[in-house]
């Protein structure tokens, strides 16, 4: 029997994967069975039980490749010659978030599970610690390079003003995904004008 590369693993995880949040976005999470899943995947229930044992399992792996790919829009603000200005920076990740991403909605699907799953929580806190990690180092760079801030007193000051960016991204990521395009553009704009505003 030929040996299973770990290329081969990841192709059928990513194949697997697709067909979830395909299903989740059609379906919801609740909606959604394991079965439909199978099917959209066009394997045997054998094939795919080998990579996740339940949905709860295939849910979180699809949570965390919907979010990692916009933890680089940060990233990417930070590598250049100039430190990106938040509102701008901000407002790009809620668009990466909204924008071309069909998949907004398990995001918060994870957040409403997490509410009285336990290994859904663990999970969110994972992303969120990471989340708010990631916005306290670009503030910290923004405020010390742009403003001219003492790095310790950048870092107090990232650190107290990151879980309140965080928590406005996600109450706009809830606001569009249950209102529309229309919230999403109202609740941008808002975004834009209170982080210009703000003495950053």
């Amino acid at each position: 029997m030929p040996k299973v590369t770990e290329e081969h693993r990841q192709t059928m995880r990513r194949r697997i994967q697709d067909a979830a949040l395909a299903c989740f976005a059609r379906r919801g999470f609740a909606g959604a069975s394991m079965a439909e899943i199978v099917k959209e995947a066009g394997l045997s229930a054998g094939a795919v039980y080998v990579y996740y044992a339940s949905k709860g399992d295939l849910m979180i792996d699809v949570a965390r490749r919907v979010m990692e790919p916009r933890i680089a829009v940060l990233q990417t603000a930070q590598s250049e010659s100039e430190v990106t200005e938040p509102q701008v920076v901000f407002v790009e990740l809620l668009d990466s978030l909204l924008v071309d991403n069909p998949f907004s909605s398990v995001l918060v699907q994870v957040w409403g599970e997490a509410s009285y799953d336990g290994e859904f929580a663990r999970f969110a806190g994972t992303i969120f610690e990471a989340l708010l990690e990631q916005f306290t180092v670009y503030l910290t760079d923004y405020l010390h390079e742009k403003r001219g801030t003492e790095t310790e007193s950048a870092r107090a000051q990232a650190a107290a003003l990151a879980p309140a960016i965080l928590a406005m991204l996600q109450g706009a990521v809830v606001q569009a995904t249950v209102f529309g395009d229309s919230s999403r553009q109202r609740v941008r704009a808002g975004m834009e004008e209170m982080l210009s505003r703000l003495a950053l």
